[in-house]
Parts: structure tokens; C-alpha cells; sequence
């Protein structure tokens, strides 16, 4: 299901609108974007916002006698001038002739090119082995990589069927990578526990 565009592209990730204002995709889950044939750039989402498309801007509060329709937007394409729904993305891999390689592509995605939500077959298939994790943690943004980086791994799971064994082989790796820094290490650990 196409869920944006990219507006914007590096050789580490990109901005996409969303297709839904006030939607973008969930803090952590992993997107794709076709870059040719049947190959594939992936990603995590890090970040999402709802602003005005015009810098400095800011939306104004409604008035109380207005009843808001969420579907207004959708009805009235021209409202998208007020305010629009944005995404960044972490890359971390790629998939080439069926392969799924876990480090950064080798050429950015393309501008205007569209991003899809993975299926949870296809994020059961990348996450397998765990290598992109070290993506995640060196990436910087508006959210801190421990709570990104638990975000995604609560998506992950979720996406997987709840899969006890990948959590705990997760929760390994993610200690390993950390074995040196106890307080990111236990931030993330409590957030992603089980309910």
C-alpha cells in the first residue's frame, strides 16, 4: 500500500508526504521504496510531523464553532496548501536480484518515487538477521536513537506475530551493542518489555 512520496533524498535516508494527513506511518516501522525492476531500498521510520508547507508558518487553531470532518482533506485537495503530514526515514538495506543486503544502498532513493509500508511477510524476511541495527543507533534526529530504535523493535515484533524467540535474540543483540553503556541499554530493554 503506497503510504508517500519522497520530497527529499541523502545517501542516508529521506522525507516523504504522507498520503493521509495527520497519518504517517508508525515511529519505527520499516517502508520500502521500489528503486528498479523488482528491487528494493528499505527503511525505518524516525520521525513524523503535521506543519504548514510554508517555512515559519504555523497552523491556526479552529474556530470552536467549526465541526471538523477528518475526511475534509480528501474531499477538498486544495486544504493540502495549509498543512501537510511528513516522514523521515533511516535507510538500512537494500534487496538486489532477491538478495537482502543490511547496509546503506548504494545510490539514494529517487525523488518522487513512492514509499509502500511493508507487509508483515516482508518485514518477517528482513528482520531476520539483525546487522541494521548499528544503521539505526548511529542515525541522529528529532528522536533519541534509544527510543527509535525501541520503537522499532516494538513494531517489529508486533509485525512478526508477537515472536517471543525474535525478541529475545533482539534483546541480546541490542546488549551486545550496547555492553558498554548501561543507561541507553536498560532504557531501551524497559521499553521494549512485553505488556
Amino acid at each position: 500500500m503506497k503510504i508517500g512520496e519522497i520530497i527529499e533524498t541523502t545517501t542516508t535516508g529521506f522525507v516523504a508526504e504522507s498520503e493521509k494527513l495527520n497519518q504517517p506511518p508508525a515511529l519505527g516501522s520499516l517502508v520500502k521504496v521500489q528503486v528498479g525492476g523488482a528491487d528494493y531500498a528499505y527503511g525505518v521510520v524516525s520521525y513524523g510531523t503535521t506543519a504548514s508547507p510554508e517555512p515559519g508558518r504555523r497552523a491556526v487553531r479552529r474556530s470552536t464553532k467549526e465541526v471538523f470532518d477528518e475526511n475534509i482533506y480528501d474531499e477538498h485537495p486544495q486544504l493540502r496548501r495549509i498543512l501537510h503530514t511528513e516522514f523521515n526515514v533511516i535507510l538500512v538495506g537494500w534487496v538486489e536480484d532477491g538478495v537482502i543486503h543490511q547496509h546503506l544502498p548504494p545510490q539514494p532513493p529517487p525523488l518522487h518515487h513512492s514509499v509502500y509500508q511493508c507487509t508483515p511477510e516482508e518485514v518477517k524476511a528482513f528482520s531476520q538477521r539483525l546487522y541494521y541495527l548499528r544503521l539505526l543507533f548511529s542515525a541522529s534526529g528529532e528522536v533519541s536513537a534509544e527510543q527509535f530504535v525501541a520503537a522499532h523493535v516494538r513494531e517489529t515484533y508486533r509485525q512478526r506475530g508477537e515472536d517471543a524467540e525474535w525478541l529475545g535474540r533482539t534483546a541480546r543483540e541490542v546488549a551486545s551493542l550496547l555492553k558498554h553503556d548501561y543507561e541507553r541499554l536498560m532504557t531501551i530493554l524497559y521499553a521494549i518489555e512485553p505488556a
